[in-house]
């Protein structure tokens, strides 16, 4: 059980919910689930949904349909580098078709990086995006100089390896150029993290929150924006968190 009851609560303004997701969703306690999606069918006029995730866009759909949420208006994949419509119809246009013509080529990336010592091409797979592995600063400083000469830059995943990207394009970016050409305004705009990598979606005029499950380094880096929320749980009681401690919810009166 939840610690908060959240059963007829309300949405108190519209929302544009951009999640990230990972299995941790699947797992999330049934009564929150429960009062989530109560809350979104209540308020179906009022919720767009965007789910995001650094991995392709078959794993974000299909780890979307094991947690059987709502379908979304966008699904942001490859950590913002591909964009589809929720509804399987395809990319979202234009925003697609620029971020591919920022691209130089998986090819030219990964010829301009293979002869470097100490760079590791890692297993990646999508459309405008490398992930590669620096055994040393060295190889760090090297792979981002040749980064910047393709017009690209990089984006630290995880221990040593970084993901490189067509230049001014990761999940932030993408998101606020979403919302621009959608005329979304941003006070309706909730961004939840709970990777190394979504820095990038806080400090830019919309309201953040942090998953409890996320790196110590992600929550604590996050915590100095006044706008971003660490939250105590993850899943769907930390959406539920969220909504609550930037004003989006009116609790329902609760029985004595």
């Amino acid at each position: 059980m939840t610690a908060t009851s959240y059963k007829g609560a309300k949405l108190s303004r519209p929302l544009v919910l951009a999640i990230d997701l990972d299995p941790t969703f699947p797992q999330s306690d049934p009564e929150a689930r429960a009062d989530l999606f109560a809350l979104f069918e209540a308020h179906l006029d009022d919720v767009r949904l965007v789910y995001m995730s650094n991995g392709s866009a078959d794993q974000l759909i299909q780890l979307a349909a094991d947690a059987e949420l709502p379908v979304p208006e966008v699904f942001m994949a490859d950590a913002g580098t591909t964009v589809l419509k929720g509804d399987g119809s395809g990319a979202i246009e234009p925003l697609q078709r620029n971020i591919i013509q920022l691209w130089p080529g998986n090819d030219a990336v990964e010829n301009a990086i293979k002869e470097i010592e100490g760079l590791e091409l890692q297993p990646d797979g999508a459309l405008c995006r490398e992930t590669v592995k620096a055994n040393s600063a060295e190889a760090l400083e090297a792979l981002r100089e040749k980064a910047q000469q393709l017009g690209c830059h990089l984006e630290r995943c995880g221990e040593d390896l970084y993901f490189v990207f067509p230049y001014g394009v990761e999940k932030g970016t993408t998101l606020g150029r979403f919302l621009v050409e959608a005329n979304i305004n941003p006070n309706n705009v909730l961004s939840i993290g709970e990777v190394i990598g979504d820095m990038c979606l806080f400090g830019r005029g919309w309201r953040g929150a942090v998953f409890a499950h996320a790196p110590a380094e992600l929550r604590e880096d996050a915590s100095r924006f006044h706008n971003v929320v660490i939250l105590e749980h993850s899943g769907a009681e930390g959406v539920l968190e969220a909504l609550r401690a930037h004003g989006w919810l009116e609790m329902a009166a609760q029985a004595s």
